[in-house]
């Protein structure tokens, strides 16, 4: 946390540097500092050099040292990206004048001279275009920027004195409008008085709104294409008819940008997109680079700061967990989950200043992926940093950076010139290796651009200078690098500033001892300067030096040449560089074949190949696949040389042919061994997330099988979407695990009359899964899925569900579902009067069994005799008058009486769990499903 004494000095600092002159600094030095405040000099001195490590302060190097705020001078002099160091007060002052700009609305947005610098370009190009501009249509994913994007733009039509201040920009979400098109019409083209019900007066519309300015259409893809087609004439002329005027002609001069989320190919009319020439590719959060997205953070959280009033700090852990996250959402996300965490540690101590924002101020999901990732384990939430902090290395982060400051260094070593080009190489393969695997960017129409560009720029140099002809990998690699410069060339400019001698000292040094031609390198950067307007010179120039140099390397060369053919672009030559370079030896050359080449030219090529191979005796070929496996027929023209051929390549392959030259095997036993030990091997790894979901199958038919799938849909919980899937028994008995349900399903449980004896799949009884016999196997493979009441509820359903379905086939008058509730009522209302639970299989019967006890009672139809009515009467009355009162309210609604017979049966069937009578009560409650 700063300092009281520093924030005042440096405070001072700011205020003094709004009005000094240039003729007189002396109030800017250390010196002069300290005697305004009467602390020591060197106390001084340590705060400004601090401040300018920050920097938030520039230092001038001149005798004595003055010191300046970067903000405030930035203010003053309408400069922007003032350095942190200069060497004269003249120099600084030229900097300021020539970095003086009026036009500063895209230097708003972060990410202009970089990932977004192309989607400004075409902004700015679109809307200066003589007459109302060229339509702008901005695509790319939610949160990106479009609207802000769309916004900059028509300030800087209006800076730039193409619009006058007075016009404006409208704004318009066509998602709003997506299922009411008529009421798009009618607010863009405006209406006339009487023109529909409630168009009580004329009303001029968007478009009358935005002449002389911009209209912003958002989410155009909602626009149905009725509504895409009605805009096509003002675009083509500029003229209009107002909604309930079709004789008079309205126009409007309104520069048009669209935005949609979607791909335009897809959801827009193919007329409509004819009319859009710009079209601007935003690019998500996840492609721009992680410099970015901290300036991101660092004007969000400025945002947030003013609005509270407070200076807003956060934990190092709390900050990297921010600026690591992945945000779907993209800036959007991002600005709002930074506003969540400062209101969280606002809300917490709004007395506080500065306001401290940790770890578990920030939302869940990303507590949850900070802790997933055990890299940010390693940071303190203890330790606070600030904003300016998070800026403090805002050139330093680029690998082009990092790749040449270890340049430098190894320069600076003094290392013999061999030695430093030696691990100038090592550097520069871990630079190309982060060109490839690491850097976000994708492959896009500029990349083939700048690729045949330098294809192109290297064929004719290297044809003049005699060069090695590049591979494709090659090309395909410095196209990447000069991409990369010209995207974060800045981050190097301390660099070059600082080690300027040093540069071109190494520069002289490797073209002084090594054999390669200083003018063809010249040559090379000319030709990209002039093609791509990429100036490579100071660190650029090195670089392509030592690129130039990596591709025309003398490697200690092989007894026995290897030359990879294959099939497509840059799988030869990408296989030949990782093994060449893995190896450390030049053993490996390639050829790549365009897909449709055919014999006779691949033929042709070998020959020239081996035409350079001075007194080779053995040669090997290294193939992929088709025609390149018979070459062999093709070879008898190629004399006084063995040649080995060998198919299937891969990098693993050539590798261990490589092994085996350096080792000195014959090209008979590498061949031998190579195949041997190259092996096709498989493994499946089935992660594919299949649904869910429970097998119903009976031996004695499908349609029995249908029944306990209608059982068990109805018994499962509200809510459990657990699919129930009927199947032949004798296809899942045949085919087992191999059945095709169980390529589409998770399969829990099998449900039936009979085992299939599937493996690895559970089987449970339609008996054991209505008696409850098994409960805990139930529940055991069901508790990943449902909670213990769930599971108790599904258990319950069961036993009711199951009578219900029979019942269907026994009452004639009552509801089965209606007389089941009042039968769930009176055997609960039985067991908890005799303190006992009756058992799931005493308790099926009584479902069944008391349901037509009363659909009886109520018919008058009578029951066989009790046999037993006297024991009954003398030995268990209170039986007797448990069933009484558990009948009490059903014999209430249905008006009737229970007589002591039905009850003798009662007793049999729940103390004896039997009845000796039931033929002429119900059937026996499994006849449902035979």
């Amino acid at each position: 946390m700063e300092s009281p004494a520093k924030k005042k000095i440096l405070d001072a600092l700011a205020e003094a540097t709004r009005h000094f002159a240039w003729n007189d600094l002396s109030g800017l030095s250390a010196q002069g500092l300290a005697e305004c405040f009467g602390v020591s000099r060197n106390l001084v001195s340590q705060y400004l050099n601090e401040a300018h490590g920050e920097g938030t302060v520039i230092k001038i190097n001149t005798r004595p040292v003055y010191f300046l705020n970067k903000a405030a001078l930035c203010e003053r002099t309408k400069a922007e990206d003032l350095e942190s160091t200069y060497d004269s007060v003249e120099e600084l002052m030229r900097e300021a004048a020539a970095r003086k700009e009026k036009i500063v609305s895209f230097r708003k947005l972060v990410g202009h001279q970089e990932s977004l610098k192309q989607c400004v370009e075409q902004c700015k190009a679109a809307i200066t275009y003589p007459g109302i501009g060229l339509p702008i249509l901005l695509q790319g994913q939610t949160g990106t920027g479009k609207s802000y994007i769309a916004q900059l733009t028509y300030e800087y039509s209006v800076e730039k004195g193409i619009l006058d201040k007075k016009g404006s920009f409208v704004t318009v979400n066509c998602a709003e409008y997506a299922n009411n098109p008529e009421l798009f019409l009618t607010n863009l083209f405006g209406y006339k008085k009487g023109s529909y019900t409630g168009a009580e007066k004329d009303k001029a519309g968007l478009l009358a709104l935005a002449d002389g300015g911009v209209l912003f259409l958002d989410e155009i893809h909602a626009l149905k294409p009725e509504c895409q087609e009605k805009i096509f004439l003002f675009m083509d002329k500029g003229i209009y008819h107002m909604v309930g005027d079709n004789e008079t002609w309205y126009s409007a001069k309104v520069r048009l940008i669209f935005a949609t989320t979607e791909d335009p190919q897809k959801v827009l009319l193919k007329t409509l997109l004819r009319r859009i020439p710009i079209l601007v590719q935003v690019p998500s959060l996840v492609d721009r680079s992680l410099q970015e997205k901290r300036e991101l953070v660092h004007e969000i959280v400025a945002q947030e700061s003013g609005k509270i009033a407070r200076q807003v700090v956060f934990s190092e852990l709390a900050y990297q967990t921010l600026v690591n996250h992945a945000y779907p959402g993209n800036v959007g996300e991002l600005g709002n989950t930074i506003r969540a965490s400062v209101a969280k540690a606002y809300l917490r101590d709004p007395a506080a200043d500065p306001v401290e924002l940790h770890l578990y101020d920030l939302p869940s999901f990303l507590l949850q992926s900070g802790t997933a990732n055990g890299e940010l384990m390693e940071y303190d939430d203890g330790k606070m940093i600030d904003t300016r902090q998070m800026m403090k290395q805002k050139y330093f982060e680029t690998m082009l950076y990092t790749f040449n400051k270890g340049l430098i260094e190894q320069y600076r070593n003094h290392l013999p010139m061999p030695e430093f080009i030696e691990k100038a190489y090592i550097l520069l393969e871990g630079y190309t290796d982060y060109l490839f695997f690491n850097n976000p960017a994708g492959k896009t129409p500029k990349d083939d651009l700048t690729a045949s560009l330098v294809e192109n720029i290297y064929q004719i140099t290297a044809q003049k200078y005699n060069l090695e002809k590049l591979s494709n990998s090659e090309v395909v690699t410095m196209s990447r690098f000069i991409l990369d410069f010209a995207s974060h060339s800045v981050s190097c400019l301390p660099l070059d500033k600082k080690y300027h001698k040093e540069i071109q000292d190494c520069i002289e040094a490797i073209q002084r001892l090594f054999p390669i031609n200083a003018t063809a390198i010249r040559n090379v950067a000319r030709l990209i300067q002039d093609s791509l307007n990429i100036k490579l010179e100071g660190i650029g120039y090195l670089d392509l030096l030592i690129y130039m140099m990596y591709f025309n390397r003398e490697m200690e060369t092989s007894q026995i040449p290897v030359l990879i053919i294959a099939h497509g672009f840059n799988i030869a030559s990408s296989i030949a560089e990782v093994a060449n370079q893995l190896l450390r030896r030049k053993i490996f050359d390639a050829i790549d074949m365009p897909i449709e080449c055919g014999v006779d030219v691949i033929i042709r090529k070998v020959s020239d190949y081996l035409k350079h191979l001075e007194g080779c005796k053995e040669v090997l070929l290294m193939v992929d696949m088709g025609s390149l496996e018979e070459i062999y027929k093709y070879t008898e023209n190629l004399k006084n040389v063995d040649i080995g051929i060998i198919n299937n390549v891969t990098t693993k392959l050539a590798l261990d042919i490589g092994c085996m030259i350096m080792e000195g095997e014959g090209i008979e036993t590498i061949l031998e061994e190579a195949a041997n030990r190259n092996q096709h091997r498989y493994l499946i790894v089935r992660n594919r997330q299949k649904a869910n979901a429970i097998l119903s199958i009976c031996q004695s038919g499908f349609g029995t099988a249908e029944k306990i799938k209608k059982l068990l849909e109805k018994s499962l919980p509200a809510g459990q979407n657990i699919p129930v899937l009927s199947y032949e028994y004798d296809s899942i008995e045949t085919m087992g695990s191999q059945a095709p349900v169980f390529d589409k399903y998770n399969i829990l449980f099998v449900v039936g009359t009979m085992d299939p004896k599937i493996k690895g799949v559970e089987f449970i009884s339609l008996e054991e899964l209505i008696e409850q016999k098994n409960i805990e196997k139930i529940s055991e493979l069901l508790n990943e899925f449902m909670s213990p009441d769930e599971i108790q509820q599904f258990n319950d359903n069961l036993l009711r569900n199951f009578p219900m379905e029979n019942l269907l086939n026994y009452l004639t008058i009552l509801n089965p579902e209606i007389i089941l509730g009042n039968v769930e009522t009176i055997i609960r209302s039985i067991e908890a009067q005799l303190g006992l639970r009756i058992t799931s299989n005493v308790k099926v019967g009584l479902y069944l069994h008391i349901s037509c006890l009363i659909e009886r009672l109520i018919i008058n139809k009578t029951v066989a005799p009790y046999d037993k009515l006297d024991e009954l009467q003398q030995k268990h009355q209170d039986f007797i008058a448990v069933i009484r009162k558990s009948f009490a309210e059903v014999e209430r609604i249905y008006n009737v009486s229970i007589p002591l017979s039905e009850i003798g049966y009662l007793y049999e069937y729940i103390a004896l769990g039997s009845v000796e009578k039931e033929e002429n009560s119900v059937e026996d409650e499994t006849g449902y499903f035979e």
